[in-house]
């Protein structure tokens, strides 16, 4: 009999009334001593004997009464609450059905204690969980989570056009339109082994090509308590809030400066792990700095090499960078990247598709002919990239910033070049108090971007509300006041050359 025809029967059991109950209890037992009275041939029991069995049953009979009474009152008021006297019924099935969840009713939890041998329970806990009964006699478990960004965005420019380093005269346009700018399906758990687990995620957006990508995907085996390492697919660790997330932004996306500067995804080897409890750090060898989807036809044979570290010593930071949950002492983060990516063009001195996501400081990309010099493509290069990051949250207030550097060293051409190597910094500062705890809260922030031949700048400023006072559901409204962008990101909904003002309005929501 599977769960389900466990559950009705006790369901109809427990609606019958006592005398039927009381009945049905004699008639099982009679049945039961119906075959050895009939096969014997005589008497079975004397008469003390026999007394005595039945005042035994009898008892046994009461005890069944007073227990199915017990579960249906319990069926009928909800929860599952914990026996004040155990004598009063069964003490086995006490303990066991002691061990399940508080929330869960006695209903259920009989029922789930008659199917724990058929293998599997599904649960919500922060996402939905399929997780074994016995986890060392089927190791394996699988969560899922997801989440949304729904957004408005709408771009009124003070110029029509910019001018990039090779002479060239591009457009600046308007635009107003919704946006789901990220849609993410995430799975993750383990397989054949406890330390062995998994990681993927999925992305669809409609500011692409309305596609459904793989965007993270890796198993990662655990050495011990503070040491990982992952082979597969994710982010390059370098910069603090390109690690952190898209989900726990301040405002509806990441500064222009991190976008500017940070690396993407690529596929290699990765090192996670702790020294203490307060520091953590990353380490990466992988293909390249920005192989997000790239084929290997396009991609050099050269290595990128990552690190990045911080420090949490006032006690555990967490994921947000807004004082969610009001802390009542201060808490603070120090941490810091250094990336090395070699870059090289192909036999016939061809810039490869890795290096395409790499601009000069006015937004003009470097192997783009005549960024540098006229008739001239720019086809290696070595960059060299570091970070230092800060932030702090106290009593609803809460900052951060980060600076970057970056270096173009090494530069060659299919040409000349009148350079061989490019500097470029930039940074952001970030602030905002909650005026509502868990509830309103309002943020600003200021970026820009500097190098050797142009510059740009950020002001922003905005608001979150959290109506179910929960960082899970949270509309989001922000101004930005753009000059001279060096950015195109699709994602961020900014386009190089932007000079104007950015309104953007966005729904989120996780489970």
């Amino acid at each position: 009999m599977n769960d389900l025809g466990i559950r009705n029967f006790l369901d109809g059991l427990c609606e019958l009334p006592v005398a039927c109950r009381t009945n049905f209890f004699a008639a099982c037992m009679f049945l039961g001593l119906c075959p050895i009275v009939v096969a014997s041939d005589g008497p079975v029991f004397g008469e003390v004997e026999l007394a005595q069995t039945l005042d035994s049953q009898e008892a046994e009979l009461r005890l069944l009464r007073e227990e199915i009474e017990t579960l249906k009152m319990q069926m009928e008021s909800g929860p599952l609450v914990e026996q004040q006297e155990a004598d009063n019924g069964n003490p086995q099935l006490t303990a066991d059905l002691a061990s399940f969840s508080p929330a869960m009713t006695q209903r259920d939890a009989v029922v789930e204690l008659m199917a724990e041998p058929f293998g599997f329970r599904t649960v919500y806990e922060r996402g939905f969980v399929m997780e074994p009964y016995d986890k060392r006699r089927t190791p394996f478990e699988l969560k899922i989570n997801s989440w949304i960004q729904f957004r408005h965005h709408a771009f009124t420019r003070s110029v029509d056009t910019w001018v990039d380093n090779s002479g060239k005269e591009r457009p600046v346009l308007n635009r107003n339109a919704f946006d789901i700018e990220r849609a993410r399906l995430t799975f993750r758990g383990f397989a054949i082994d406890p330390r062995l687990t998994y990681f993927l995620q999925l992305d669809g957006d409609t500011d692409g090509a309305h596609t459904v990508d793989f965007f993270d995907y890796w198993w990662a085996w655990k050495v011990s308590d503070d040491f990982s390492i992952q082979v597969g697919k994710r982010k390059v660790p370098a910069s603090r809030q390109w690690l952190l997330g898209a989900r726990r932004t301040r405002l509806s996306d990441r500064p222009m400066s991190d976008d500017f500067f940070r690396p993407d995804r690529t596929v290699g080897i990765f090192g996670l792990g702790k020294v203490g409890d307060s520091c953590h750090y990353q380490v990466m060898v992988g293909n390249g700095y920005r192989t997000t989807n790239l084929p290997p036809a396009v991609t050099d044979d050269r290595f990128t090499f990552a690190a990045t570290s911080y420090i949490e010593p006032a006690g555990k930071f967490g994921s947000q960078l807004v004082d969610f949950d009001c802390t009542c002492n201060p808490l603070w983060q120090l941490g810091h990247s250094v990336v090395y990516s070699p870059q090289t063009s192909n036999e016939f001195a061809i810039p490869l598709d890795e290096s395409d996501f790499l601009r000069l400081a006015d937004g003009t990309r470097l192997n783009q002919l005549g960024a540098l010099a006229p008739d001239t493509t720019v086809t290696e290069f070595d960059l060299w990239f570091y970070g230092v990051d800060l932030a702090w949250k106290y009593r609803g207030w809460s900052a951060d910033s980060e600076v970057f550097f970056r270096w173009i060293e090494n530069l060659r051409g299919d040409k000349p070049l009148p350079v061989d190597s490019v500097f470029q910094h930039g940074l952001y500062v970030e602030g905002g108090k909650f005026l509502i705890d868990r509830t309103f809260d309002v943020n600003f922030r200021y970026s820009y971007v500097d190098g050797d031949f142009g510059n740009g700048s950020e002001f922003a400023g905005g608001f979150n509300w959290y109506p179910l006072s929960k960082p899970s559901l949270k509309f989001t409204f922000d101004v930005t006041r753009l000059d001279r962008s060096p950015l195109q990101n699709r994602s961020a909904d900014i386009s190089v050359g932007d000079s104007g003002v950015l309104f953007r309005s966005q729904f989120q929501a996780e489970f």
